[in-house]
């Protein structure tokens, strides 16, 4: 693979696993904040975190060997690279196209413009902040280049470079300008505390963070075992692992029944704002009936390893999915056997928690 490949690689691999991790928090602070998720914006923001983490693996990858190190100097002197283009020579447009030293500081700004833009497009920031934010990440970088990544390496391996500071500050004040002049007109933005409608794929993406906290919260478990692994100073743990896969398995697991129990609806579903209504079934048979065919049997099927399970697993999914679509209200499968249905978390507490399917 060519090291020009490598930085964006690494910026895709990266930004993807930290997409994943924040997957839950970002569903449920723009359900808070905006009222609901749009694929639009979410692809914005999975572009913007792609984009910050190239900003550093371009800047900064490859690592260098030790023994391979060669230190240079920092340019402090500003606007150098005036005198540089004109060395190389602007007597035309396309020499100026050639020459190293404008097609550097073009690249510069460049690199820097979506930062303005997606401070105008998503945060709604204007000029002023975009400007500190250019010069402020920018001046990060720089830093962390001319410190030899904060020590990690006896001296700067890249330029520390006043006029990449300039450049990059311009870049992200030419983005905003843009976003600015491209951007579309303000839509006119619902009340994030109106109630919406319930919508086959806000109950998908219960379900899939659903899904994700299953992970997500074992691998804190799992995290938790490896950090007192590396602080235990022993070949052995105290505690033996089987206990912290049976604690990856049980911590979310008991977290969804507490959840269904009390109210109802799992945490994903809590996450998107659906709340759950009881028909002709109690309550107290109506949520354990929910829980054991909903988030509590995929759970328990997902630990069956066997080829029964496995089948049993698959069915229950594909059935979740299918009736999602084709259930009233889209409740889905446990819900419909359970005879609960499912409202918007912020609509009125008139009709109580006694609606009659």
């Amino acid at each position: 693979m060519s090291s020009a490949l490598t930085p964006a690689l690494v910026a895709v691999l990266v930004g993807c696993g930290l997409a994943v991790l924040a997957f839950v928090p970002f569903v449920a602070v723009s359900y808070r904040r905006r009222g609901e998720m749009t694929l639009w914006r979410s692809i914005l923001w999975f572009a913007a975190l792609i984009y910050s983490m190239a900003l550093w693996t371009y800047t900064l990858l490859p690592f260098p060997q030790s023994h391979d190190i060669t230190c240079v100097p920092p340019q402090t002197v500003p606007f150098m690279f005036v005198n540089d283009v004109a060395h190389h020579g602007v007597g035309s447009v396309g020499a100026l196209m050639q020459n190293p030293a404008a097609v550097q500081v073009a690249l510069n700004v460049v690199l820097f413009m979506p930062l303005g833009w997606f401070l105008r497009r998503l945060g709604g920031r204007g000029f002023i902040v975009a400007t500190i934010a250019g010069f402020v990440v920018s001046m990060l970088i720089e830093i962390t280049q001319v410190t030899g990544i904060w020590g990690l390496y006896s001296c700067a391996y890249r330029v520390f470079d006043v006029d990449d500071l300039i450049a990059n500050t311009a870049g992200a004040l030419a983005g905003s300008i843009v976003g600015t002049l491209l951007g579309k007109r303000r839509e006119q933005r619902m009340d994030a505390g109106a109630p919406r409608p319930i919508t086959a794929t806000r109950r998908l993406l219960g379900m899939l963070c659903d899904v994700a906290l299953i992970w997500l919260l074992g691998w804190i478990v799992v995290a938790v075992s490896l950090v007192l692994a590396l602080f235990d100073g022993r070949s052995e743990l105290a505690v033996p692992m089987f206990v912290f896969d049976a604690a990856a398995f049980a911590v979310p697991f008991v977290a969804q029944l507490i959840s269904v129990l009390i109210g109802g609806v799992t945490l994903g579903e809590r996450i998107v704002l659906i709340r759950a209504l009881h028909g002709v079934t109690p309550a107290a048979v109506a949520r354990p009936l929910r829980f054991l065919l909903g988030i509590g049997g995929y759970m328990l099927l997902l630990e069956w390893q066997t080829s029964i399970g496995g089948l049993l697993l698959a069915a229950l999914v594909v059935t979740s999915f299918i009736m999602v679509f084709t259930t009233r209200g889209h409740r889905g499968f446990a819900l419909a056997v359970a005879a609960m249905e499912v409202e918007d978390a912020r609509m009125p507490h008139e009709r109580g928690d006694a609606r009659r399917p």
